[in-house]
Formats: structure tokens, sequence, C-alpha cells
């Protein structure tokens, strides 16, 4: 047996390391986006959404059911799959107009304007369903690295789609075929916990832990492009030249919102600032643009929640959405039944024309 000394240093040994084990997987966890995020390609914008944890919140079990139109309706009897129900995940990077991945000439509107897209879903569904509905719509396929990828022709592009693996599509109607085989490797390389585009592995750290939804977008130091905003407003894209905006959604009894811009200098930070305050400003004076199902008191809620911050050249914006805006806003109005419906007034009955008056003795004799 081992002195007693040396047990008691073997013993701190281990405590030691496993302590540092668990330091290292929690420092990673905060530092790696999810996996869906790190298989996308290089981009100008990544969003990811995780329904699976909004449906386990009672806030978001009062969403107004999605309507089918016939499209649509086709693709569930098809292939048996509902986004509303079946999708998990999604993560979705914008190859904005001008940019490496969608060359040509850059767009002077929003940033999404002329824009090319690539997803990673995370679903539930029949995979040989879903191969056979996309074999049905494709032009033609391709085979790269033992998997299938659909070629599918849509509004004068080319749609290309791979299901990488059990419940995991990728999709991309970039011009260049190399998009989808980079997302193919990156499934295949088991997308190691810092990797991904350059936007996720330098900005995700930014990110609340905790984050149902986030977005970081990224704007040329030259760009002439706005960032659209809800009721129509665009921020100036001078202040945003340059910088990188990360904003995210948690739910913690209410939707806490983080937007926090890191700009390419103090001033564009400072003009950015000034120019939300004044954006604010004028919406908290004449009235929300957001047209929702929420009551005025809950719109005020929110608009006071709002906080603007400078730090050196960040600028940094919360909020908190009370869980009554969330819930009045997702179930929409209440929809009327067809046998509720008002019944129509009835027409009008024609009146029928008076007749002259006989006399008694005439019109009934019994009256004699």
């Amino acid at each position: 047996m081992l002195p007693s000394r040396k047990r008691k240093l073997w013993i701190a040994l281990v405590v030691i390391i496993i302590s540092a084990a668990i330091a290292g997987v929690v420092y990673l966890r905060k530092r790696s986006a999810p996996q869906p995020a790190r298989l996308l390609p290089e981009s100008d914008a990544v969003l990811y959404v995780n329904l699976r944890l909004m449906r386990l919140e009672t806030i978001f079990r009062h969403a107004s059911p999605v309507a089918h139109d016939p499209d649509y309706e086709h693709f569930v009897q098809a292939t048996g799959f509902q986004f509303e129900r079946d999708l998990d995940q999604a993560a979705l990077a914008m190859h904005a107009s001008g940019s490496p991945l969608n060359p040509g000439v850059p767009s002077s509107g929003s940033i999404a304007a002329n824009a090319r897209f690539s997803e990673i879903f995370v679903a539930r569904f029949d995979a040989a369903r879903v191969s056979d509905y996309l074999r049905r719509l494709a032009s033609s396929t391709d085979h790269y690295r033992d998997m299938e990828i659909y070629n599918i022709p849509h509004e004068g592009r080319t749609v290309r789609v791979a299901i990488l693996g059990v419940g995991t599509v990728a999709v991309s109607n970039v011009n260049d075929g190399l998009v989808i085989r980079t997302m193919i490797d990156n499934y295949l390389a088991e997308a190691k916990p810092l990797s991904g585009p350059s936007l996720v592995s330098d900005f995700y750290r930014h990110v609340p832990l905790g984050s149902v939804a986030w977005a970081i977008v990224k704007f040329a130091p030259s760009s002439n492009r706005s960032l659209p905003l809800p009721g129509g407003f665009d921020l100036a894209a001078q202040s945003l030249a340059g910088s990188v905006i990360v904003g995210s959604a948690r739910y913690v009894g209410s939707v806490h919102l983080r937007i926090q811009d890191f700009n390419s200098s103090e001033q564009n930070a400072r003009n950015l600032r000034e120019t939300a305050e004044t954006l604010l400003g004028f919406v908290r004076s004449t009235g929300t643009p957001l047209q929702t199902g929420a009551s005025d008191s809950d719109v005020k809620a929110f608009f006071d929640s709002i906080k603007l911050e400078q730090k050196g050249d960040n600028v940094v914006l919360t909020a908190t959405l009370p869980s009554e805006f969330i819930t009045k806003a997702l179930s929409g109005p209440p929809l009327v039944p067809d046998e509720a419906a008002p019944e129509p007034a009835p027409a009008a009955q024609p009146q029928p024309t008076p007749r002259a008056r006989t006399p008694a003795s005439k019109t009934n004799p019994s009256r004699r």
C-alpha cells in the first residue's frame, strides 16, 4: 500500500485532473456553437433557432395553427413531415450579393437583397419517403462521398439538397456546387467543437448560454447596405460599415433580447448609438411599428425595458418581452368557424300590391 502522504497526493492529483476536465468541458460548451451552425459554409450572416427548446417552453405553446396551402399540403402528404411539428433545429447562412460565394453587382439596399442561402435542418422524418419526394422533384442527381445530392430547379435557380444522416439535411441555392459539398465534408468530419464558419468561431462566445435563437451579421467595411427593422425602419449603412452584430433571445420566464454591435471604431459606435436612440425616441412618441395582438400595456412595457449602452467601440441593446406579449403575438386573431360565421341578411321581400276593398256582403256572405 502507498504511504498515507503519497495516497493523499494522488487523490489530490485526481481531483485536480477531474476538475480541469470539467472546466474544459464547460469552456468548450460556452465557446462551441450547436452542431448545425458549425456545418455551415463561410457567409455574411448566420441565424440559428432551436425549435425543440421553444416547444418545451409553455409560452411558445400558444402559437396559432399553421395554414397549409396546396403545395405545402402535398409535401406533407408525400413525406409525412411538418415543419411546425417535426423541425427541431435550423441554422441558416446568408451569402450577400457581391460576396465570394455570391458574386455579382453588390446590392445597394437591404443586406438580404439578392442574397443566396445555405441551411442545415435537424428534424424527425422518414428518410426513405423524403428521398423519394426529392428524387421526383430533382432534374438530376450527383454523388459525393457516398451521398446523393438532389439538384432541384426552383425560380430560375438550382436548389441542392443532401440528406447527411439520421435527421440532418443540408440545403443550398448557391450557384457553386462546392458549397453543398463543403457542408457534407463538415458533417463527415464530425464538426470539431470550435470549428465552423469564421463568424461562428469568432463571435459565438458572445451569445448567452440558453439562447433559443441567435444571429450574427457582418457588414463590409465599405458597406452601403442597411439593416431592415420591423415597421419599415432601417439602420443607416454608415453606422454599420465594418461592424458585426450579435443578437440573441433567451427565455427565463420572459424573453430577454440582447443585441451587441462590435464596431470598427468608437466614432461609428457613437453614430450607431445616436441613430438607435433617435429611432427609439420616435417609436416611443408615435407608437410601436410592431403589428401584434399584444395590448398597449404589453407594448409599452417592452419599449420601456429597452436600454442602450455604449462601451468603447461596442453598443449593447437589451430588452425584455413580457410573456403576455409573446403569447398574444403567437396566438394571433381568433379563427371564426364556418358555422359561426354571421348569416347574410335576408333579401327584402316584395310587398303585395294593395287591392281595392269590396263590400263585406260580397266578400263574406256569412256576415249577412
